[in-house]
C-alpha cells in the first residue's frame, strides 16, 4: 500500500532500541536452543540404536552433529551480541542516572545556598545565648513561684540561736549557756604582797614555806 499511496507525513516507523535489540537477540537465541535440543534428542536416538542399524545411520548422524556445531557457533555468536548490547544499554542508562544526579545535586546546593543566605554563625550563636539567658530566667522565676509564701522564712542567727536554746533546755532541764556558767577554772593560792617580797609562813616542824605551800629556798649567801 506504501508503494502505491505512499507514506503519510508524521507517521514514521521509530528507530528500534538498544532493549528491542537485546529481546530479537534473546529470541533468536531461545530459538537456537530449542534446535539443539532436538538435534541431541536424535543423536540419542541414534546411540540407542544397535551397532548393525548404526551403520546405515551414521550419514544422518555425521549431518546431525555438523548441524548441532552450526547452531552453538551461531548461538554463541548471538550471545556475545546481547553481552555487548547488554554493556552499551546500561552505559547509556548509566549516563541518565549520572545526569539525574548531577541536576539533582545543583539543586541542592541551591537550596542550600538559599537557606543559608541568612543563617550565619554569629546570628546562631547569639540566638543560643538568648535561649541560654531565658533559660535561666525561667530557672530563677520557678524558684520565686515554688518559695513558700505566708510563712516566716526570713530567719537571723540570732533566732536560730533561741531556738536551739530552747530545745536544750527542753531535752537537759538547763538553759544552754549554764554548763559553761558551773565550769570555772581552779583557784590559785596567792599569799597577801608585803612591800613586793611574799610573806613566809612556819610549818610545824619549823620549815619556812613560800605562798604555795612549798620549802622555801634560803636566799643566796644566807647560812642556816
Amino acid at each position: 500500500m506504501n508503494r502505491l499511496f505512499g507514506q503519510a507525513k508524521g507517521s514514521t516507523v521509530p528507530k528500534p532500541t538498544l532493549n528491542d535489540t537485546a529481546a530479537t537477540i534473546d529470541s533468536r537465541v531461545e530459538t537456537l536452543n530449542k534446535q539443539i535440543a532436538s538435534v541431541d534428542q536424535e543423536l540419542q536416538a541414534y546411540s540407542r540404536l544397535p551397532p548393525a542399524k548404526k551403520a546405515g545411520q551414521k550419514a544422518r548422524a555425521m549431518a546431525l552433529l555438523s548441524k548441532k556445531k552450526m547452531y552453538e557457533r551461531q548461538r554463541m555468536t548471538l550471545e556475545g551480541q546481547a553481552s555487548n548490547i547488554g554493556a552499551t544499554a546500561f552505559a547509556v542508562s548509566n549516563i541518565e542516572t549520572q545526569k539525574q544526579i548531577f541536576t539533582g545535586l545543583k539543586d541542592a546546593k541551591k537550596q542550600l545556598v538559599k537557606g543559608y543566605k541568612d543563617l550565619k554563625p554569629e546570628k546562631v550563636e547569639a540566638l543560643m545565648d538568648d535561649l541560654d539567658d531565658q533559660l535561666l530566667d525561667q530557672d530563677e522565676m520557678n524558684d520565686m513561684f515554688s518559695r513558700p509564701i505566708g510563712q516566716d522564712t526570713y530567719m537571723t542567727d540570732a533566732d536560730l540561736e533561741s531556738e536551739l536554746a530552747g530545745l536544750a533546755e527542753q531535752e537537759f532541764g538547763m538553759e544552754s549557756n549554764a554548763m559553761f556558767d558551773d565550769l570555772h577554772a581552779p583557784s590559785v593560792p596567792v599569799q597577801p604582797l608585803d612591800g613586793g617580797r611574799a610573806t613566809a609562813a612556819t610549818t610545824k616542824d619549823g620549815v619556812m614555806v613560800d605562798e604555795f605551800g612549798l620549802p622555801k629556798l634560803p636566799a643566796p649567801g644566807m647560812k642556816n
